[in-house]
């Protein structure tokens, strides 16, 4: 990839993905692959690409298979793998959900591996000539390794692998020497490091960079405005790369002159810089002046890019996609930078209520379920320390009850990256948004209790069941509560809005080999 290219024409192709790029020979040979990589790095293209070699080099009958954690990741990843798969005259479809016959006949098949190893053993699905598995992100997998497993040991030794985590552990080495002998590892700078959980002493701090992440694109953009107003009303350059693809560049330079800021394009990497701290040079990523003030918006191309950023800035910012956090986090670590949360205003009425939190942490601690909570966080906890953990959830928690203030709360943008948390806010802090305790806590989810008929004598754990519905369904780990396993059933507590999805996920779903009925727990009704 050309690190230097400037903004394509309207029309024109995107770059490839560095992963991609890098990894265009081992795909054209077949081999496995095991990459430490995130959402954001170019992933679904380029298990698209190895499945469509695969399928063209293999039987005529052949499958590829990609395990995700959760449905809604099934989906994503199946969006983007589509355009590639469908120029070589390939169907995506995402198990479960897909029309009738679709699992059947569609060569790529993207889901939880519970959902299709049950369509493998159904016969729904042919699994015979399995050419391509992937594991995408292994850590998030955990919950439901037994399926995965299954699957594994279905696809045989003919079937090429390939496996991603967001963080390498010793289990992702393990299972890189057990499933995919002799892989080709990439990047090699974050499998030259130590790995999570192992002794990091000696390594280099790096210069912080300082991230505010938001979901939708009208959010980033908004908090890009905020930080730049902030930094130009200090009398302080700005220069903002933007992603290199067709668009991107002029989108945001409207967006930021909408907002009132005066905006420069950049001429390259030579460009003379602003006369003065009030104008900010917006560019694709290497072609734009060094200033005083460095901004990435969406994720870079590459660590070098962002390493020359940081390096010529008195000050990096980063603003990306909530989902592009942690592969923002592995660039940054490559290129020898830290991340850190940008800093929020410290607001004094969220003082007041200090002792009451901790009162509601405390009674939590003596009567909920704590085993379910604990085996969701169990990898974080393996990689951050307990400690960490427990204070980035208190954030989350205390953010639910953060008052919106008016006009959305600036950050300022020479306030030092803090070591908390950050409590995302809502984009510009809307007119709606609920102003008091009593009208945001009624927003909270509300439980429903739902029935499954498997329980101690299955031999079922609250890991068992947290697996089953989150591979069945879209539900996330907070939509989960307590889960009371009996002898000859389980009730589990989840998101009254996600209630009926659960059971019909669930009803007919195995379970520690046992098929299981799910309803509606009869109090519930």
């Amino acid at each position: 990839m050309n690190q230097d290219q400037s903004e394509p024409a309207v029309g024109s192709s995107p770059p490839l993905p560095e992963a991609l790029e890098a990894l265009s020979g081992a795909i054209e040979r077949g081999r496995h692959i095991a990459l430490v990589a995130a959402e954001g790095a170019g992933l679904a293209r380029l298990y698209a690409v190895a499945a469509v070699r695969d399928l063209a080099a293999g039987e005529a009958d052949g499958r590829a298979f990609v395990l995700t954690a959760t449905v809604d990741r099934a989906r994503r990843c199946a969006s983007r793998m589509h355009a590639v798969a469908r120029a070589a005259g390939h169907e995506v479809v995402v198990v479960p959900g897909a029309a009738a016959g679709a699992t059947g006949r569609a060569p790529i098949l993207v889901g939880p591996p519970a959902a299709l190893l049950e369509g493998v053993r159904r016969g729904d699905i042919p699994a015979a000539a399995l050419c391509t598995l992937v594991l995408d992100d292994v850590r998030a997998l955990e919950p439901a390794r037994a399926a995965v497993e299954a699957v594994v040991q279905t696809s045989g030794d003919g079937a090429r692998r390939i496996a991603t985590t967001h963080a390498r552990d010793a289990g992702f080495d393990e299972l890189i020497e057990r499933w995919l002998p002799r892989a080709r590892r990439w990047p090699k700078e974050l499998f030259a490091e130590p790995r999570a959980g192992a002794s990091a002493a000696g390594r280099a701090a790096g210069t912080p960079i300082a991230v505010a992440s938001r979901a939708t694109g009208e959010g980033r953009l908004a908090r890009l405005a905020e930080l730049l107003h902030d930094i130009t009303q200090a009398g302080a350059a700005a220069a903002v790369s933007v992603e290199t693809a067709p668009q991107a560049v002029a989108d945001v330079r409207a967006a930021l002159s909408v907002a009132g800021l005066r905006v420069a394009a950049a001429e390259g990497a030579g460009a003379a810089k602003p006369d003065d701290g009030a104008t900010v040079r917006v560019g694709a990523w290497g072609e734009v002046a060094a200033a005083a003030h460095a901004v990435a918006f969406e994720l870079p191309p590459a660590p070098e890019l962002l390493a020359r950023a940081a390096a010529a800035a008195e000050r990096c910012y980063a603003i990306v996609d909530t989902l592009h956090e942690r592969q923002l986090e592995l660039t940054a670590s490559r290129a020898g930078l830290q991340v850190a949360p940008l800093a929020e205003p410290a607001d004094p009425e969220l003082m007041d209520d200090v002792a009451a939190f901790r009162a509601r942490v405390s009674t939590a601690l003596e009567e909920q379920d704590l085993a379910s909570g604990a085996l969701l966080l169990a990898p974080l906890l393996e990689e951050h320390g307990s400690a960490r953990v427990a204070a980035a959830l208190a954030g989350l928690l205390r953010a639910a009850d953060r008052p919106v203030p008016a006009g959305g709360g600036a950050a300022s943008g020479h306030a030092a990256p803090a070591d908390r948390t950050p409590a995302d806010r809502t984009t510009g802090g809307t007119a709606d948004a609920p102003t008091d305790a009593s009208a945001r806590r009624a927003t909270r989810p509300t439980w429903t209790k739902v029935f499954v008929g498997v329980g101690k004598r299955d031999g079922a754990g609250p890991g068992d069941l947290v697996g089953a519905i989150t591979g069945e369904t879209s539900a996330a780990g907070g939509q989960i509560g307590r889960i009371d396993i009996r002898q000859n059933f389980t009730l589990v507590d989840v998101d009254s809005l996600i209630a009926d999805a659960v059971v019909r996920g669930l009803d007919g779903s195995r379970i520690k080999g046992r098929q299981v009925v799910a309803r509606l727990d009869r109090g519930a009704r």
